[in-house]
């Protein structure tokens, strides 16, 4: 398999973006740390091998870095190899620079700090002691030379490392946090959902419910509960299968979001059973809202290429003062339905 064959293949494996995101702040950081240890490497009038070897390790390694993590097996893995060699290539030039303090000090905490950030304290670890190896190693063959001045051409040549790669990271971090929260969001709105149906789960049912509750404890206003349940369900799950009895709950399910309002919650409670919560609704309104789902309902003759009769059974109970919590409405909703069943099916109980 070909290189490109392969990245192709390696951008759907866990740590491929983070591979990538990591290659462009690579490139953005070793250009910047170039310009101040060029300064320092040109006034202590270093080799130019040195010279050579800072540049391949600013403008060649990002790439041999990026291509090195996208085409392995392990991409998250083999880019906190990388990293760790990022902070060791940062000790050897920090000895390079004889320690050089403005440039040695901002290079070293942000590469530190941005480890911390790409994989915690362990991965931060592991840099830490790589760049202290190599700093170490560094140091002692070139005599432990220490050089404190800061010369003003070498402190502009480390401000833009430190204005632009904060801002640059601060900006990543803050795209980050931003889709982990829309993620987060839509984790919460899965979990909130039935898992199959397009519609409000029972938890989700439960807050609504609760809510509205405590909303009519302080206004003035009607508000109803709507129990459904499907006639004779288990008989069409027997006679024609679970396909189109789930056919069926998802035809019922789509007829309770088209015959309800923005601010009502349709839900499932489980098995055949459906709520839907009408906010400041009456009695006589919440039962018109009922005839319109009985009457889509009965027109269906047709799920899943079976012929199958849908009639449904309907309790509807309005809110009370004295209803203390959830269960006390569902309660009521539910005795409802079982005197729209006890009735003999396919109608609608209010009270």
């Amino acid at each position: 398999m070909n290189g490109i064959d392969k990245l192709s293949k390696n951008h759907r494996l866990p740590g491929y973006r983070f591979v990538k995101r990591m290659y462009l702040m690579r490139i953005l950081g070793t250009f910047l740390c170039f310009i101040p240890v060029l300064s320092v490497l040109i006034e202590h009038q270093r080799s130019e091998w040195l010279m050579l070897l800072l540049a391949l390790n600013a403008f060649v390694w990002p790439t041999f870095a990026w291509r090195r993590a996208s085409l392995s097996a392990t991409p998250l893995a083999t880019e906190h190899q990388n990293l760790v060699l990022d902070a060791g290539a940062g000790g050897f030039w920090i000895a390079m620079m004889a320690v050089n303090p403005l440039p040695s000090v901002v290079i070293a905490t942000i590469l530190l700090a941005d480890r911390l950030a790409a994989g915690g304290f362990q991965l931060m670890k592991k840099a830490a002691i790589a760049m202290l190896v190599a700093f170490l190693a560094a140091w002692l063959m070139q005599g432990m030379a220490v050089n404190a001045f800061v010369s003003q051409q070498t402190l502009f040549a480390t401000l833009p490392l430190i204005a632009i790669y904060v801002i640059a990271l601060s900006v990543l971090t803050n795209n980050i946090a931003t889709r982990l929260r829309i993620k987060s969001r839509e984790l919460e709105r899965i979990a909130m959902m039935d898992p199959l149906l397009d519609i409000a789960n029972r938890r989700l049912l439960e807050k609504r419910i609760d809510h509205e509750l405590s909303q009519l404890q302080q206004a003035c206003r009607e508000s109803a509960l709507m129990f459904i349940d499907i006639d004779n369900f288990k008989e069409v799950n027997d006679r024609f299968g679970h396909k189109v009895g789930d056919a069926m709950l998802a035809t019922v399910s789509q007829i309770l979001h088209l015959a309800t309002r923005p601010t009502d919650t349709p839900a499932r409670l489980g098995g055949d059973e459906f709520v839907i919560l009408l906010p400041n609704t009456t009695i006589e309104e919440a039962h018109v809202v009922a005839g319109r789902i009985m009457y889509a309902a009965a027109v269906m003759d047709d799920v899943a290429e079976e012929s199958v009769k849908c009639t449904l059974s309907i309790g509807i109970a309005g809110a009370t003062r004295e209803m203390g919590n959830v269960t006390d409405w569902l309660q009521a909703a539910d005795n409802a339905l079982y005197q729209a069943k006890r009735g003999g099916k396919n109608r609608i109980f209010a009270h």
